[in-house]
């Protein structure tokens, strides 16, 4: 399983500190102003020492509410960062009383977002209104003392998860006086990988794309023909670094080869799954779209190709990019696999777009294209039909709702069945029909409505 396995705490920062006295209690001190000014009055000795006895413990009750959150602290532990769907993490919850004043009773109250299910429900409560669960934890802490608590946890969905915010209440020793504190939790969290789905024996038929191993030439690039150099990208071995020259320049340079063989793959995901942005967007589609390229790469990656990615429904932050130059090995999958659990449903930018500003980084010389898709585009049809002239091997995993289209010198393998969107097991098309360049994609092509 990719990811750290040690235990990585989460920091907190504190972003309200509201006190919260209970009406009740503070009628209650007002009251026994109003005993204690009666009993002056009437010159009732009992009634003043009565009064003044039920004040003075309701202002220590009021004062202790007031101390009772200072310096508590309260930190998450997370067993894993990075998981895949159905992976199992464990959560530890920690308070602890650094004062030496004790709390009498604290309540602890964690927000957990609806892609992680709590493996112990009796002890979540749901969160209707947002779409998450809480859990609800009480305890009480002697002076300096430390409390944890642990949950286990189960990944359900891709994406990046964050615990929190997280509301820790307490107060006075006879409940007159409360105070909450909401703390937010900082950006790292979970991040969840596609589910993959294994592709052992999956090949293209005819075209067979994923390659024979017994026979291809897996020579890469020519030592003998140097190209260029270029600045560094996660994915670059370390053997073609120029130490020299980026000592010089002061940032890591790379020296780039013409290529003899290319056995470089591009993974290509189209995240739109309607032709109307505000249509909204088909759930059963994307999903099927992620976890087939996830699939792919992985299949590409075991059988030792260099893979590139590109996909125009990534966002990118925190590190996650949406254009992945092709690399291999442990690290590089992780990037398309965390590129992968970021897509969002709507694409910021059409992908032949993003193919025609970019292409130079993720496209290299005879590498074969893998396009993953519910819907489809004519200005992406056309960029593929012009790069199968260029010489690059072309196929496209088709899972939408609809019946695969036909696409003149395009090959459309339908996935739909394997990766669980709604339509039957369908077949491998190639079929001949008048190029885009001439006329307008014909009816067959899905509009995503």
């Amino acid at each position: 399983m990719l990811g750290n396995q040690v235990i990585k705490t989460l920091g907190t920062k504190r972003t309200r500190d509201l006190r919260a006295p209970d009406v009740i209690g503070e009628l209650f001190m007002l009251l026994m102003l109003i005993v204690i000014a009666v009993g002056a009055g009437t010159g009732s000795a009992l009634t003043v020492a009565l009064g003044a006895t039920a004040f003075i413990i309701s202002g220590g009750g009021l004062l202790w509410s007031r101390l009772a959150l200072e310096e508590v602290r309260y930190d998450t532990a997370i067993s894993d960062t990075h998981v895949f769907t159905d992976d199992e993490i464990e959560v530890v919850m920690t308070v602890e009383n650094r004062k030496p004043l004790p709390v009498s009773w604290l309540q602890l109250i964690e927000f957990v977002p609806s892609g992680l299910e709590a493996s112990d429900p009796d002890r979540v409560t749901r969160r209707a209104y947002s779409g998450g669960n809480e859990i609800v934890e009480t305890t009480s802490l002697a002076a300096y003392e430390r409390v944890r608590f642990r949950h286990r946890m189960t990944a359900t969905h891709r994406g990046h998860y964050v615990l929190g915010p997280t509301e820790l209440r307490s107060g006075d020793l006879f409940g007159l006086f409360g105070a909450v504190r909401r703390e937010a939790r900082k950006s790292q969290g979970v991040t969840v990988y596609p589910r993959i789905v294994h592709l052992d024996g999956f090949y293209t038929p005819a075209a067979r794309p994923m390659g024979d191993l017994l026979s291809r030439d897996t020579l890469i690039d020519d030592p003998s023909r140097p190209k260029s150099v270029r600045e560094y990208r996660p994915g670059d071995p370390l053997k073609r670094i120029d130490w020299k020259l980026s000592a010089k320049q002061g940032a890591l340079t790379v020296r780039t080869f013409d290529q003899s063989v290319s056995n470089d793959v591009l993974i290509m995901l189209e995240s739109s799954t309607v032709a109307t942005a505000w249509h909204g967007y088909k759930y059963d589609v994307l999903e099927a779209a992620v976890s087939c390229a996830a699939s792919i790469a992985v299949r590409y990656d075991t059988l030792g190709y260099r893979i590139g990615f590109i996909g125009n429904g990534v966002r990118p932050n925190q590190g996650v990019m949406s254009v992945i130059t092709p690399g291999e090995g442990a690290h590089h999958i992780r990037l398309v696999l965390e590129a992968l659990a970021f897509v969002h449903p709507l694409s910021f930018r059409p992908l032949e777009k993003l193919m025609l500003e970019n292409g130079f980084q993720v496209l290299t010389r005879g590498a074969s294209i893998v396009l993953v898709a519910g819907l489809l585009r004519e200005g992406i049809v056309n960029y593929l039909q012009e790069a199968s002239r260029r010489g690059h091997e072309i196929t496209i995993i088709w899972v939408g709702r609809e019946d695969p289209p036909r696409i003149s010198a395009l090959k459309v393998l339908d996935m739909r069945n394997r990766f669980e969107t709604n339509s039957e097991d369908g077949e491998f098309f190639e079929a001949s029909i008048e190029s885009s360049h001439q006329q307008r994609l014909r009816s067959r092509l899905p509009d995503g409505g």
